[in-house]
């Protein structure tokens, strides 16, 4: 019986060591947990915790509907998509999108709510929700035929607002992405459809890729520039500084990519004075991640410096969560 409670005892404490080496946890030598990471860039961080797509698959000759956990709604219309030479394509495609509502979300993946006005002007918005949507078949990219459109609707948090666009969103891995008007409520072309129960917008998008259910921030005071200092950054090349305010249930996060002699800059006179907001930054270095998080009021040509602490990937999750 000793036997075979020593033969039990081995293949207990066996499973156990396999198991741990199976969830890739390292440990220091005094014992203590050190997680590993995947990647070593910025990038690769949001890659690895950003929204992921959500796959769907419709027939191209009859359209349809999907619906994202978050309530997105993208409707199809019957033979609305073309192959890479224009052909039309039957049979049943693979609908991929991505659905962003919250700070955090916004954050982690990369996509905030910077913009281009119709002056051409840096600027900002306030957002109901960013979409994107691919199609695909046989994994090849499909496109929207030319003349058709799909329809988006998101749940809405702030309600009827008149100023409310669809936008298009431009990616690139320093900004995330840039967004555009796709129509003009100043002169009377806005496709933006409010329903009230449930509370929802729904727009027409011409194309795949992002798009966005937003508004321009308008601000009547003073603006300003603000200057993050980053000379005590762990690693000032891989550093990203977001700044993260909500107004009518609607969060606003900002992205700011100019550099400036000791750090990154935002935009020019484009930061509203007296408005309370968070900073949020994040690096990597040497497979250790660093955040800083400060709430301030934006105050006149500004220069902060953060207080970069270590911190695990959950951790990060955890303070960004609480932005939403």
């Amino acid at each position: 019986m000793k036997t075979l409670k020593t033969i039990f005892g081995t293949l207990l404490m066996t499973t156990l060591l396999f198991t741990s080496c199976d969830n890739n946890e390292d440990f220091d030598d005094n014992n203590n947990y050190q997680e590993t990471l995947s990647y070593t860039t910025i990038q690769g961080f949001f890659e690895t915790h950003g929204v992921q797509d959500q796959t769907f698959t419709i027939d191209a000759s009859t359209g349809g509907s999907v619906t994202g956990e978050d309530g997105t709604v993208v409707t199809f219309p019957p033979n609305a998509f073309v192959d890479g030479s224009n052909n039309p394509v039957t049979g049943i495609v693979d609908v991929s999108i991505k659905e962003i509502f919250k700070p955090s979300q916004m954050i982690l993946s990369n996509k905030p709510t910077n913009a281009i006005n119709f002056s051409s002007q840096n600027t900002f918005l306030l957002s109901e929700g960013e979409t994107e949507v691919r199609i695909s078949q046989n994994g090849n990219d499909v496109q929207i035929a030319s003349g058709a459109n799909y329809q988006i609707s998101v749940p809405s948090a702030g309600g009827f607002d008149s100023e409310m666009l669809p936008f298009a969103g431009t990616t690139s891995d320093e900004e995330g992405i840039v967004w555009n008007a796709t129509t003009d409520v100043s002169l009377g072309t806005n496709a933006m459809q409010y329903v009230s129960s449930p509370a929802s917008y729904i727009y027409q998008v011409f194309d795949t890729g992002w798009s966005n259910c937003d508004k321009f921030y308008s601000y009547p005071g003073n603006k300003t520039t603000n200057y993050i200092n980053l000379t005590n950054s762990p690693n000032e090349t891989e550093t990203v500084i977001f700044m993260v305010f909500e107004e009518n249930n609607l969060p606003a996060v900002v992205k700011f990519t100019t550099p400036y002699t000791n750090g990154i800059q935002s935009y020019v006179d484009m930061l509203p004075e007296g408005l309370a907001v968070t900073y949020i930054a994040i690096t990597l270095e040497n497979n250790q991640q660093y955040l800083a998080v400060e709430n301030v009021t934006i105050s006149d040509e500004e220069e902060l410096t953060l207080n970069f602490e270590a911190k695990s990937t959950q951790e990060i999750l955890d303070a960004l969560a609480i932005l939403d």
